[in-house]
């Protein structure tokens, strides 16, 4: 039986914990500050912005987004805007797909409260399938997100540098076999 996505209460909070500090050990990029962290997640328990999608029962959460009421610093407009999607390392290759009910989930909200859903991936692990399921849901991306660590920050990109080079070609280079330079009408290009 598939388990539903179900808003997380106060109660699911110690283990939401522990799942944060699996999730920060993953790829955190800042320093992880509980207390922060328990001050975002009480806008949700407390229905002040935050939405705290989790699957699983109370004792056994596999899977956990949360989004959050925001707005850009140049409009009064809102959105939503996810912090996290996080499926729990012993279930990721569940047949239950976990993380794109997730992103379902997060684009019902968005329908459901008539805001658009900005939603993306900020991590240099496992980014390449990260990418392919996060436009299997929700089509082309809308830009790019880059981190400048000043030295000694510990914090290191490692991503798969191929990765950017296949989609983004160089202007008048090859893509996928193909020369993309256009060709002089009767030339050789």
């Amino acid at each position: 039986m598939t388990e539903s996505v179900r808003i997380a209460t106060q109660a699911d909070e110690d283990e939401i914990m522990q799942l944060l500090s699996v999730m920060h050990a993953e790829g955190g990029i800042m320093p992880l500050d509980e207390m922060e962290a328990r001050k975002t997640f009480h806008l949700a328990f407390n229905r002040q912005g935050g939405i705290l999608g989790v699957i699983g029962e109370p004792g056994d959460i596999k899977a956990m987004i949360f989004l959050l009421i925001s707005r850009f610093w140049y409009s009064r407009e809102h959105h939503l805007e996810e912090l996290f999607n996080f499926v729990r390392p012993d279930v990721r290759k569940s047949k239950e797909n976990y993380a794109p009910r997730l992103i379902e989930f997060a684009k019902t909200c968005g329908e459901e409260i008539g805001i658009p859903l900005t939603i993306g991936i900020l991590t240099n692990q496992r980014m390449e399938g990260k990418v392919r399921l996060y436009r299997r849901s929700l089509g082309v991306p809308a830009g790019a997100w880059f981190v400048h660590m000043p030295p000694g920050r510990g914090w290191q990109n490692e991503a798969n540098e191929e990765f950017w080079k296949e989609p983004f070609p160089r202007r008048g280079r090859v893509a996928n076999g193909k020369d993309l330079r256009l060709r002089a009408v009767g030339g050789r290009g």
